[in-house]
């Protein structure tokens, strides 16, 4: 049948399927499928997973997802819970997880990001619906209890057991703590996060028993305010004098979000930094080297602990009865630049 205009109407293009990957590639469709799986591994050898990857790119051929679920019973689909988005670090981490999944799925699968604001807790409900095959808990929630067979990794959370990769911020601490003991510094302001989570707990713990075996009648004050760049800039600008007054020389922050706040609250106040009051935090976010003057911070590899976290909830998902092994510890190192220096002296 014709149109007016006399151009044959072309027929619907055929999607290409599996069976046509196989001819193309010389190799069956079972091939096919242990390749598109990830399953390729001890099955299909790396000459032949190469033909059949060549075969894919050449027809075009797509997977369909929604087939492949129920064959398999899976989604190849995993979530992050994590707290905010905003924050550098934990994109950095959302980052690599994604990296990982891609990795550890030969590219087929997805990371579903469920956040929270402020101090409420992610949304769960696409978990409890079953919709993803594993968690990264980068939180300190729970899951919805109608999946307590659900694989978990847990980041950053030393305190939460199973299955999780962790920092080593207590070696991190332990190393700013010697650096601002050598600089002179007797009285510390360490401003915490309002989230009482086990790492912040962790850094604080490790800087404060550090600090106290290297300087005798050390003082660490304790303080606290949201990880937020306004609140921590507002929070330093009133308590500034006050931290003076006290006795302390430096500040350390739970977090660099809130140590860039501070610097921004110290300088609204006139307070020099480190020329009145030194500044240090945790994380090494990439605002961290050009910030004015550049932060002295504890470096945690954001992006690995992600993409170890997502490979290690693979290794899970394929294997959810193994019990959990020894935790990834990832290393904390520190990294020093202008925003600390020598102890000055005190208010009168």
């Amino acid at each position: 049948m014709r149109d007016a205009g006399g151009i044959g109407r072309p027929g619907p293009v055929r999607r290409p399927r599996a069976v046509d990957v196989a001819a193309r590639a010389g190799v069956s469709v079972a091939t096919v499928s242990f390749v598109v799986n990830g399953k390729a591994e001890g099955r299909v050898s790396p000459a032949t997973r190469l033909r059949v990857l060549d075969a894919i790119a050449a027809l075009g051929y797509v997977t369909d997802a929604s087939a492949r679920a129920l064959a398999t019973g899976r989604r190849r689909q995993v979530a992050l819970l994590a707290h905010d988005m905003t924050n550098p670090f934990t994109a950095q981490v959302a980052a690599g997880a994604a990296t990982g999944i891609a990795e550890a799925t030969d590219g087929t699968g997805h990371l579903l990001l469920l956040l929270a604001a402020g101090l409420d807790e992610p949304d769960v409900e696409p978990v409890g619906a079953a919709t993803v095959d594993g968690v990264l808990i980068n939180y300190p929630g729970t899951l919805p209890a109608g999946r307590p067979d659900l694989p978990v990794v847990h980041l950053d959370d030393p305190a939460a057991g199973g299955h999780q990769v962790s920092l080593d911020v207590a070696v991190g601490a332990r190393e700013l703590a010697r650096h601002l003991a050598d600089l002179g510094h007797r009285h510390v302001v360490h401003l915490d996060s309002n989230r009482p989570w086990s790492t912040f707990a962790e850094r604080r713990a490790a800087f404060a028993d550090e600090f106290a075996r290297l300087v005798p009648g050390a003082v660490v004050t304790d303080d606290r305010c949201d990880i937020d760049l306004a609140a921590a800039r507002d929070h330093a600008a009133q308590r500034a004098e006050g931290w003076r007054r006290s006795g302390a020389t430096a500040v350390v922050a739970a977090t660099d979000v809130q140590a860039l706040g501070v610097l921004a609250g110290l300088h609204g106040a006139g307070v020099a930094v480190p020329g009145q009051l030194s500044v240090a935090g945790f994380d090494d976010i990439p605002f961290a080297e050009v910030s004015a003057p550049p932060l002295t911070t504890v470096a945690l590899p954001a992006r690995e602990l992600g993409h170890r976290g997502a490979v290690l909830l693979a290794q899970v998902i394929e294997d959810p009865a193994a019990p959990p092994g020894e935790p990834v510890v990832l290393p904390a190192h520190l990294v020093v630049r202008g925003s600390t220096g020598p102890a000055t002296d005190l208010i009168r």
